[in-house]
């Protein structure tokens, strides 16, 4: 678990994960990265039935974790990046399938959070989730991307342009932060979910997963949780 002091607002965030490989899966084609003390986190799930899902996950997950190296900057701005580099990926995917069309495409999901203050914003394509537990209620942050059968509309890799939405909102104590690739809904409701995210978040991820693979799930599974203390309290002067 990893924890860090963020601003007066949100005065302490803390994030776990957990990843497993489906059963019925050579590879995992998850990937995920969580940076805590850049209020970063993502995650994607590379596209099955298709070419080098899991090189196209992880390469979009690299992409987003660089952006720990950028000097402070404003939410907007580290918005814009995210996309920027998203854009990247996407151009490099789809250039190598139009150089090879018969090798068929490599594409992805991803879905990040980006936390600066009390400002989050969930920026995604495709159907990995971001869920909100606030005040013991769930709520659906992102939007799938996905037609009535489950096939992906927008994803990283699969078209020329990539199709990106972005959801900002301002956050309250003792909110938790679900992102999850779709794995994690195949062996559980939003109900279950909704329930042990108000069990206690110490081990949520584990949990979570742990639950989802009892309940059938065979894809492969990533979750990340967030959540907000604020009553911590802080350093003394000098220390």
């Amino acid at each position: 678990m990893n924890t860090v002091d963020t601003s007066a607002a949100v005065a302490l965030l803390r994030s776990e994960a957990a990843t497993r490989r489906g059963r019925r899966h050579k590879v995992n084609q998850d990937s995920h990265f969580a940076a805590p003390s850049h209020g970063l986190f993502t995650i994607a799930d590379g596209m099955g039935g298709h070419r080098e899902g899991d090189i196209a996950s992880r390469a979009t997950v690299h992409a987003i974790s660089q952006l720990i190296n950028m000097p402070p900057s404003s939410h907007e701005a580290r918005q814009i990046a995210l996309e920027a580099k998203l854009n990247h990926v996407n151009h490099g995917l789809y250039a190598g399938f139009l150089a090879l069309p018969e090798q068929d495409i490599s594409g992805t999901t991803s879905l990040s959070l980006i936390i600066s203050g009390s400002q989050a914003s969930c920026i995604w394509a495709g159907d990995s989730r971001l869920y909100l537990l606030r005040q013991q209620q769930l709520f659906l942050i992102s939007e799938d991307h996905a037609d009535k059968a489950g096939r992906l509309t927008a994803a990283v890799g699969i078209h020329n342009t990539l199709q990106l939405d972005r959801r900002t909102l301002e956050m309250m104590p003792d909110d938790v932060f679900v992102l999850c690739t779709d794995g994690l809904l195949k062996g559980m409701d939003e109900t279950t979910l909704a329930r042990m995210a108000t069990e206690g978040t110490s081990g949520l991820a584990d949990r979570l997963v742990s639950r989802a693979v009892a309940g059938g799930s065979s894809d492969d599974i990533t979750v990340i949780t967030v959540w907000t203390e604020t009553d911590a309290q802080p350093p003394e002067a000098g220390r």
